[in-house]
C-alpha cells in the first residue's frame, strides 16, 4: 500500500509515516511507477504502527522502540525480554513518580510556611529543606 493508504489506515499522517518509516520502525520496499520511485508498506505495517503507539503510552521512546521492534518481529525478545524491558519501564516509572512526590511535598510545605504569613525561606534554606524532603 501506498504511504497515503497506510496514513489513512492507521488514522496517523504522511508526515508520522515517513519519521517512522525513517527510524526503520517500518518495512518498505521502493517500487517504480513510471520515471517516479514509491514506497510500498505492507498490511503488517498497521500493526507495527498500532504497536508503536502502545509503546509511546507506555512512555518508550521512538529510538528505545526502534531497537527493539526488529527483535520482537524477528522472534528473537523473547517472553523473558519483553518483561525485562517492561520492568525497566516500570522501575523508571517508580523513580519519576518519587521525584514528584518529593517536589510535591515541598511545595505542600513552602504554600503552608508562606500562607501562615511567616517570612519567605532565603534560596539556601529552600535547599537544604528540599534536601530533608
Amino acid at each position: 500500500m501506498l504511504i497515503g493508504e497506510l496514513a489513512k489506515a492507521t488514522n496517523s499522517t504522511k508526515d508520522t509515516i515517513r519519521h517512522y518509516d525513517a527510524l526503520g520502525l517500518l518495512v518498505s520496499v521502493q517500487r517504480q511507477a513510471g520515471s517516479r520511485q514509491y514506497k510500498d508498506y505492507s498490511q503488517d505495517n498497521i500493526e507495527r504502527i498500532e504497536l508503536i503507539r502502545l509503546a509511546k503510552e507506555l512512555g518508550f521512546t521512538l529510538s528505545q522502540m526502534a531497537k527493539q521492534i526488529e527483535a520482537y518481529y524477528s522472534g528473537d525478545l523473547t517472553l523473558e525480554g519483553q518483561i525485562s524491558l517492561l520492568e525497566k519501564r516500570k522501575q523508571d516509572v517508580e523513580a519519576k513518580i518519587e521525584e514528584m512526590n518529593k517536589m510535591h511535598r515541598y511545595l505542600e510545605y513552602k504554600i503552608a510556611l508562606l500562607r501562615s504569613k511567616n517570612e519567605a525561606l532565603s534560596a539556601d534554606a529552600c535547599i537544604a529543606l528540599r534536601d530533608q524532603i
